[in-house]
Parts: structure tokens; C-alpha cells; sequence
């Protein structure tokens, strides 16, 4: 059996190495940019049309990439493409987002590949959690609005199921990726620079950025690159040029390379489907 970590880091730092390899990362990287830019010239009806056949596109290429990699290392290279190419599927609309969920639930049951399968409730997963981190940051963020007291927030927060859809949805991946790659990607998923409501730089939000990846209970890696999310969302705010930030993102990718890489060194059976 090859080693994953071994697999993810040659593909990374040597990208010639497996041509196949390569070029599906590339057309997976190109089918979500494409998509994302096709979806904003189209209304919304016209969006939920072309959506099935982009997104079972998506699917399938990343099967056939889990088909040579395997699926732990096929889901850390993509996780790492989409913080290079700020193409992923977390910034389509959440109508989109629970589409695709839709899709991928309803592709599970129907294809009968086993690894084409797993991807396609995996990435269905991804996106429930998505649409989870999404309402809870909405509400969070509704502190000291009378509009929506407290009561009321967590009423909207149990009728839309969310500590249940949530901990399902890790349930599945944990199950298929192992516990440290799991939350790897879920934070990656959650803190998606595209996506984050950015905190100013002043003092009490400064205090904010220290505590809330603390008390978040993830491993050591994750709670520091998320400080390091925060502090390039200030640098961001404060209108830092694109160089210092390209240098910032660039940090950050080593960061997140060095997680998901250690993550893959206790990859369970199940995250090795497919490896050639």
C-alpha cells in the first residue's frame, strides 16, 4: 500500500510527476471556473438547468482522479487547488448549494460505482456543512440586533436542523477520511477566503480573531492557520496591496499543505479507495 502522505506530497511539489494526475486537477480546477462564471451570466431558472450536467461533471472527474491518487489524497489536492484558484463550489448561492446537495445524494443512489458513489455524498456533505457554517455565522453575527433575539435565533437554528446536519454530515466524511483529515477540510471549507465576513482591525475584534479559534477545540495547525485567516482578512480591510497579500496567501498554502499532509498519515482504509 503506498504511503498517502508520500503521494500528496510528490504530486505537490512535483505536479510533472504523474501527467494524469496533473491534468485532472487542472480540468477539475477549469469545470468549477467555468461553472462559477457560466452561472453568473444565467438568471436563477436558467442556472438550475445547466447545473446537473456541470456539477456530474465535477463528480466524475474527481472520482477519476481518486481512481489514480486515491480518495485522501484526491480530496487534499483539491481542497489545496480551490485555496490556489479561489474556484470552489461553497461560493455558488445557497439555492445552488442545496441543488447540487440534491444531486449528489441522488447520484450516490444511482451510479454504481462504489468510489463514484463515496464522492458524490462526500461532496454533498461538504456542502451541507456549508450551508451550516453559513447560517450559524449569519446568526452569530446578529449579536445585539433587537431584530433577532437570542430565542429567535436559536429557534431558526433548530428548525433547520442544524446541529443534526452537521454532525451527520462529519459523521460520513470522518468515516471515509479519518478525524484529523475530516476537520482539515471542513475548516478549509468553513473559512474559505472567498467567503469570510471580514473583521475590522480594531482592538475588540482583534480580542475576537485571539479567542474564537481557541475555543474552537480543533488540533494545533488548525487554530493557527485560522489566526492566520483573521489576520490577513485585517490586511485586507486595511487595503494592503496585492503583492503583501499575494505573499500572505502564499503562507497560508504552506500552511494548509503541512496540515492536510500530516492529516494523511492516519488516513483509515476506507481513504485509500481507489489508489493505483
Amino acid at each position: 500500500m503506498q504511503n498517502a502522505r508520500g503521494t500528496f506530497l510528490a504530486q505537490v511539489r512535483t505536479p510533472d510527476l504523474d501527467a494524469e494526475v496533473y491534468e485532472l486537477r487542472q480540468s477539475l480546477t477549469t469545470l468549477k471556473a467555468e461553472a462559477l462564471e457560466q452561472v453568473e451570466k444565467l438568471d436563477d431558472q436558467a442556472s438550475r438547468l445547466v447545473m446537473p450536467t456541470l456539477y456530474e461533471q465535477i463528480v466524475q472527474t474527481k472520482a477519476a482522479l481518486a481512481g489514480h491518487a486515491g480518495l485522501g489524497v484526491a480530496m487534499a489536492l483539491a481542497v489545496l487547488d480551490e485555496h490556489h484558484s479561489k474556484a470552489s463550489l461553497s461560493r455558488f448561492d445557497r439555492e445552488l448549494r442545496e441543488q447540487m446537495s440534491e444531486m449528489g445524494e441522488s447520484m450516490a443512489g444511482r451510479h454504481g460505482t462504489r468510489l463514484v458513489k463515496t464522492i458524490a455524498r462526500m461532496e454533498a456533505q461538504r456542502l451541507v456543512w456549508r450551508h451550516s457554517h453559513e447560517f450559524m455565522s449569519w446568526l452569530a453575527f446578529r449579536r445585539g440586533d433587537e431584530r433577532y433575539p437570542a430565542k429567535d435565533r436559536l429557534e431558526r437554528l433548530d428548525a433547520f436542523g442544524v446541529q443534526q446536519r452537521l454532525l451527520e454530515a462529519r459523521g460520513f466524511v470522518m468515516a471515509n477520511l479519518g478525524v484529523r483529515l475530516s476537520a482539515a477540510i471542513e475548516g478549509a471549507d468553513r473559512f474559505f477566503l472567498e467567503n469570510r465576513w471580514r473583521l475590522a482591525d480594531s482592538p475588540d475584534h482583534a480580542l475576537e480573531r485571539y479567542v474564537w479559534p481557541l475555543l474552537s477545540y480543533q488540533s494545533a495547525p488548525t487554530v493557527k492557520i485560522e489566526r492566520h485567516r483573521w489576520e490577513y482578512d485585517t490586511a485586507v480591510e486595511s487595503g494592503v496591496g496585492e503583492v503583501e497579500l499575494e505573499g500572505e496567501r502564499a503562507k497560508m498554502a504552506g500552511m494548509l499543505e503541512a496540515q492536510l499532509a500530516d492529516a494523511l498519515s492516519e488516513l483509515p482504509q476506507a481513504g485509500y479507495a481507489g489508489m493505483i
